[in-house]
This record gives structure tokens, sequence and C-alpha cells, in this order.
């Protein structure tokens, strides 16, 4: 099928996380427009041009979404928006549209589907430990899924992803002169943000362990339980942790691994959480894993279609024109598609976006380590000093620029004595306060 509109939508009634929505539009928009000629545009939030009918006016629209005190809550709507907003929504879809949607709700699948339009959800994948990241596609048209799926990563792909990472952290761990932080296990709670969307509950409100307080007594019972709090909680990884406490009626104490040294490690863990992508990715290392909750994105590989199945598309096909050839235009391919080669850490690099992997690579590299540490990189930073005095050696530059800085300003105060100014001493000390 060639689609005559492809629109991007999302989840229009949320800011947050808007920026990664357009990125990915953005990567995709010339390999669609190559082959198909078609350019997708933007997603209509903020007045963006839009593929949608004229006149549609997100203004209006999040405000049929609104409650009657006029109050938007995305999270609330999640599952389903007003049979206002979502009709009008539908009246500005082209028939037999597809609507590309970076992390859609279940509302917009739904409104989708009403108006007899194709659906592609695109996520990052759950599954981060690879080379470079895996998009995750699902799509509720069967043959769409099936072009879409040679390009898929198989499970023996992504499986020696996994078996390559766990020899590099196996190498650190069994032979690295440093100690090793020790936990004694057996079980390592995973936590998320407060906010995050899989823990959204199709009545509202958001999931939380309590609902699961008596699975996690049993399946802890006696073990030791530590806490892996989310980097970007805030204070919730707190509440949540003392939660937990409450529920095993034991102290439970905060993991300092990184999440790869723990999940690709030889130490004998086994992990609980909610629906932390990390349990997933537990799995592929041969790691016990229990998802109390369901997690958003389940990553499959049959050729059967299954809408709540996400392909995992390697980055340098998800870049590359033939993917989206296959997908939107498959009669008319070009005979020399832009393609972009296999390159670690490509769409990393691209979208900024590294969460644990960062540490997994860096903080032992060797290579690194020793670019940083070098004297060329010491001087760029700002110092020649070596790692181990680097500190003392600067507090001593300091210290030696607030005596050259006192000096500057005695030498000062002379100069303006002798020319038979009165207020030197308001212009020096009303320069120190001004920078305060």
């Amino acid at each position: 099928m060639r689609y005559e509109n492809i629109s991007c939508v999302d989840d229009i009634t949320r800011d947050s996380y808007w920026q990664a929505k357009d990125f990915m539009y953005d990567v995709i928009r010339l390999p669609i427009f190559l082959s198909s000629g078609i350019d997708i545009c933007r997603s209509p939030r903020g007045g963006n041009k839009s593929n949608l009918k004229e006149g549609f006016d997100v203004r209006r629209f999040k405000l049929l979404c609104a409650g009657p005190d006029g109050v938007l809550d995305w999270a609330q709507h999640y599952w389903r928006i007003p049979d206002a907003a979502a009709n009008y929504l539908a009246d500005h879809l082209f028939a037999k549209s597809l609507i590309i949607g970076y992390e859609m709700p279940a509302w917009l699948r739904e409104v989708v589907e009403g108006a007899g339009c194709t659906w592609l959800d695109l996520r990052m994948s759950p599954l981060r430990f690879a080379s470079d990241l895996y998009l995750a596609i699902a799509t509720n048209d069967a043959d769409l899924y099936a072009r879409i799926h040679p390009h898929a990563a198989t499970m023996d792909d992504i499986f020696a992803q996994a078996y390559l990472m766990a020899a590099q952290v196996r190498l650190r761990q069994r032979h690295s002169i440093a100690k090793q932080p020790s936990v004694e296990g057996p079980w390592v709670y995973m936590g998320q943000t407060v906010a995050d969307a899989s823990l959204i509950k199709p009545g509202g409100g958001f999931v939380r362990v309590a609902e699961y307080a008596d699975t996690l007594r049993e399946l802890v019972f006696g073990d030791d339980l530590y806490y892996k709090p989310h980097p970007e909680g805030g204070e919730f990884p707190k509440v949540e942790r003392e939660l937990i406490e409450a529920i095993i009626g034991r102290p439970v104490e905060i993991c300092g691994l990184d999440t790869y040294e723990m999940l690709a490690g030889e130490i004998p863990l086994r992990f609980v959480g909610l629906s932390s992508g990390a349990l997933q990715e537990a799995l592929w290392f041969g790691k016990t894993s229990v998802a109390l909750s369901q997690p958003i994105c389940q990553p499959g590989f049959d050729l059967q279609h299954n809408p709540n199945n996400y392909l995992q598309i390697p980055s340098h096909e998800f870049l590359s024109e033939p993917l989206w050839a296959s997908a939107i235009n498959p009669d008319g391919r070009r005979d020399r598609p832009v393609r972009f080669p296999e390159r670690a850490n490509h769409l990393r690099e691209l979208h900024n976006t590294w969460w644990g992997y960062a540490t997994h690579v860096f903080k032992n590299n060797a290579f690194y380590n020793q670019l940083f540490h070098s004297q060329g990189m010491r001087n760029f930073a700002g110092g020649s000093a070596s790692q181990d005095g680097s500190s003392a050696a600067l507090r001593q530059q300091v210290t030696s620029l607030e005596v050259e800085v006192s000096e500057l300003k005695e030498a000062l105060r002379v100069v303006l004595h002798n020319l038979g100014q009165n207020q030197t001493t308001d212009l020096t000390s009303g320069g120190e306060g001004a920078r305060d």
C-alpha cells in the first residue's frame, strides 16, 4: 500500500519530552521523503505545520480534553480522551492516512483506528545494552508489520549483543585490580520515575509498589533486598524505598553498583520492580527478573502480527531509506537508496541519550581514562596537575590568583590616590559587591 498522506501525531496532551518526539520525526523525514515523495512535516503541537486537515487547533483540542475546571491532566487521559476531543481530532485526519507517533498513548491508537487510519508507534527499545540503540516499532496493520519485519533484529542478533557486553563486564570483574563493590544479594529492586507512563492505570492514577505488597513479601521472603533508585527520580526514590521497607519489615540498603555491572556481571543477583526496562534487559543476560506490573513496550520477533509487540529495529536500519521504502512505498524502491552503515553509538550521539550505557563504556575504558588524564587534556581542562595532586594544585592556583588580585587592588588605590580621587574605597568595594 502506498500512503497518500502521512501525519505525525503524538500525545499532544503532554508537554514533557516533546523535544525527543520532534527529534525522531526529524531523523526519519528525509528517508521517508526520498522513498515516497511525502514530507511528513511535524506534530501539530505548538501550532507547527502538520499534515492534518487545515484548521486543526491544538489549543481547542486541549480544552476539549480538559476537565470541568479547565485543568488538563495527561496521565488521567492516557487511556481515553473525551468523545468531543476524539471526534475533533478524527475529523482532521485524512482518510486511510498513516499516522506516525513517538510514544503513542492508548487514546491516540483508539482515535486513529476509529478513523480508519493506520498507526505506527515508535519508541526507544527497553533493550539498551547493544552497541547502539534499537527503535521499537508497533502497528495495527498486519501488512505493514510484515513489510517492516525483514529489517528487524532477530533474537539471536540481540542475544549476541548481550553476550559481548557480558564478556566485557566479566573481564573487568574477574581480572580488575580495583576492588569491586559488593552486594550480598540476591534481590535488587529497580526504581522508576514517579510519573512513568508505563505505570498509568486504566482507571487513572499510577501503579505503586503497595499494590503488590503481598507478592513482594513472598518473593523476597528472608533474602536481602537492595534498592536501585532511578537517576532522574528526584525525591520519589526515598518515598518508595521507605514504603518497601514497611512492606517487608526490614531495612533496604541502596545498591551502588552500576546497572550493567549488575545485569551483565557474574554477581548472583535477581531483579524485581514494577515495569522498569532493566527488568526486561536482565533476561537477556540470563538473570531472574520479576516485573510486578506490565511493561509498556514488549519486544516481539515473530512474523505473526501482534499490535502489542514491538519489532526491534537497529539504528542503521531505522535511519536508512530501505526500511521506509518497504513500509511506505514498496513498489517504488530506488536503485541507490540512502543507507547508513552500522556504527556504534550513532543514534546515541545524534539523540545525546545514553542512560546507563555511558557509565559502562567510559568509566572503565582504558583509552578514555588515558585520554582524559593526558597532559593535553589536563591543560585543555584548565590545569596541568597530576591526577593525585590535582585538587591541591587547583587550590594553590586559586590562592595565587587571589594574591595577585589583592595586589592589583592596592596598586589601583595608590594610583587613584595620587590622582586626587577620594572615592577609591567605594569603587573597589562596589565592584566586589556587584560580583556577589
